[in-house]
């Protein structure tokens, strides 16, 4: 074959073949950016300033927690004993004359009432939210009904002071008895009451029988001659 013939047959070839190559080297390259372009990019590893750590809480330096402080203990003013809850007090019609713990307090009306009894103790705790130990006077009342009309003792309220007028709770237990229901005229009822009095405070109490808005309270003051 002569130089001529090979140029025109072989040249051309060598030619579409390097073409074919080139074309080849660069889609690949090409596939290879889009690959690269779309990944999404890796964190970057976060590393803390010199110097800019927190540091740890020492517990020894810590503040002790705050206790809850109980606020002290107050004496409670009594209530003025011719005040009733609703009732005024110029509702009451029926005088009643002061007395001590060794007389009886009559009303004018002929009803009277008297202190039979007073002992001092101590309570025993046995009810729910009883307390064993407190102090504690119990008065034993006689009511009779001296008037001519049925005296209803269903809202009888009795309260005790001492001291310089230091409200005294009432305390309630298997011993108490309440008056109630309707008192015929001429008929008696007894009632026990107790409440929470120091021993040392037993030279000035007042104890007050309020037997309902129309009748003042009938009111013993003076020592307590307890047993």
């Amino acid at each position: 074959m002569t130089r001529a013939v090979l140029l025109r047959r072989v040249l051309p070839a060598l030619v579409v073949m390097l073409l074919a190559a080139l074309v080849l080297v660069l889609t690949t390259t090409d596939d290879d950016d889009a690959r690269t372009a779309g990944a999404p990019a890796a964190p970057a590893p976060v590393t803390s300033a010199p110097g800019t750590e927190e540091p740890t809480p020492d517990p020894d330096a810590l503040p002790a927690p705050t206790e809850p402080v109980e606020s002290p203990a107050t004496e409670v003013v009594a209530a003025d004993v011719v005040i009733r809850q609703g009732v005024p007090e110029s509702a009451r019609t029926v005088q009643a004359a002061p007395a001590d713990f060794a007389r009886p307090a009559q009303w004018s009306d002929g009803a009277s009432v008297r202190v039979v009894g007073a002992t001092q103790g101590v309570t025993r705790g046995s009810g729910p939210g009883a307390r064993a130990g407190q102090p504690q006077t119990v008065f034993t009342v006689e009511l009779t009904n001296g008037s001519g009309a049925p005296l209803d003792l269903n809202a009888v309220v009795v309260q005790a002071t001492y001291g310089p007028g230091t409200q005294a709770s009432p305390l309630y237990d298997g011993d108490t008895v309440d008056l109630g229901g309707v008192l015929a005229p001429g008929a008696t009822a007894t009632g026990v009451y107790a409440f929470a009095i120091p021993e040392g405070e037993l030279g000035a109490v007042s104890l007050s029988v309020d037997v309902d808005g129309y009748r003042f309270p009938a009111v013993f003051a003076g020592a307590v001659p307890v047993r």
